[in-house]
C-alpha cells in the first residue's frame, strides 16, 4: 500500500475512533498512531530521495553534450578519407 493511502487510512480511522470509542481498543487506537507516524517518516524519507536522485541527475545533464555536431574541434576525432567514386564497384 502506498504511504499516502496508509497516511489518510490512519487518519480517518483515529478521527473515528475519536468520535465512537466503541469501535477500536486502546491498543489498537495506539497502534494506527504509531503506524501513521511510522508512514510519514517513510514518506518524507522517499520524497528526500527522490529530490536527491534528481538534483544528482540535473547535474550530470548540464555536463553532457548530446549534440555531437555542435561540439568544437577538440583534436580527438579523426577526419576519415572518403572514396573519390562512391557506390561504384
Amino acid at each position: 500500500m502506498r504511504f499516502k493511502d496508509t497516511i489518510k487510512l490512519a487518519k480517518k480511522a483515529i478521527k473515528e475512533g475519536k468520535k465512537r470509542p466503541e469501535l477500536y481498543s486502546d491498543n489498537e487506537l495506539q497502534y494506527m498512531v504509531l503506524a501513521l507516524a511510522r508512514a510519514k517518516k517513510q514518506l518524507k524519507e522517499k520524497q528526500l530521495q527522490r529530490k536527491k536522485l534528481k538534483g544528482f541527475d540535473n547535474e550530470l545533464s548540464e555536463t553532457r553534450n548530446s549534440n555531437t555536431r555542435r561540439r568544437k574541434d577538440d583534436g580527438v576525432r579523426s577526419e576519415g578519407k572518403q572514396p573519390k567514386q562512391s557506390g561504384k564497384s
